[in-house]
């Protein structure tokens, strides 16, 4: 019987403020020194809520979903035990301070997922197989934005850099600049300044 699926919500609840200590602690400014690095990549506050609002439409799919299908909206609070324990307990432990989101994902996510968890083994809807697929969708909706960010790295996919003004100078200019210089007796000499105004008007 369908009676503990609304616990799915509290999981929109969790992520926002969740994303919003993230924020407020510098998550870009820690990701930036410490995970993009390694991987020759820049996080900007584009990444960052464009992966704040792919959760959040994940969760929101989830909990509409309910126990219909199990896995998928179990991939939230698995997603949340991933996020805790491999993005910040374990970064956490490794440096001389909390990583920026750590107090709520110790203390909000974890808490979360494991009443998410229960609600679904009292709805008689957790197995062994949910479980594992579970896992295998939150991770993949973990690491998705980082996975796009290192592929878009690799391939060259990224925002070219602004052109130089003179690379898209019109060719009759450049004749026009190359017409600046007569040839006189075999050297080259600037025209007079009546004759650059005058063809400046005829360009006109």
């Amino acid at each position: 019987m369908d009676t503990h699926s609304w616990v799915l919500w509290i999981g929109i609840v969790a992520i926002g403020l969740h994303v919003m200590e993230e924020y407020a602690e510098g998550w870009l400014v820690w990701a930036n020194e410490q995970v993009g690095p390694r991987f020759g990549i820049t996080f900007t506050q584009a990444d960052f809520f464009f992966t704040a609002f792919l959760l959040i439409f994940y969760a929101l799919a989830g909990a509409a979903i309910g126990w219909w299908a199990p896995a998928v909206s179990l991939a939230i609070p698995a997603l949340f035990v991933v996020n805790a324990v491999f993005l910040h307990m374990l970064p956490s432990l490794r440096s001389d301070r909390l990583t920026p989101g750590t107090l709520t994902a110790i203390f909000i996510y974890l808490p979360a997922a494991a009443w998410m968890f229960w609600a679904a083994g009292e709805d008689g809807v957790l197995s062994f197989g949910t479980v594992v697929l579970a896992f295998i969708l939150g991770t993949a909706l973990m690491y998705y934005p980082l996975a796009v960010a290192i592929l878009a790295k690799k391939t060259g996919w990224q925002e070219q850099p602004a052109k130089d003004p003179t690379e898209s100078r019109d060719p009759a200019e450049e004749t026009a600049m190359e017409q600046t210089e007569i040839e006189v007796e075999g050297r080259l000499v600037e025209p007079p300044t009546e004759v650059l105004d005058a063809t400046e008007g005829d360009r006109n």
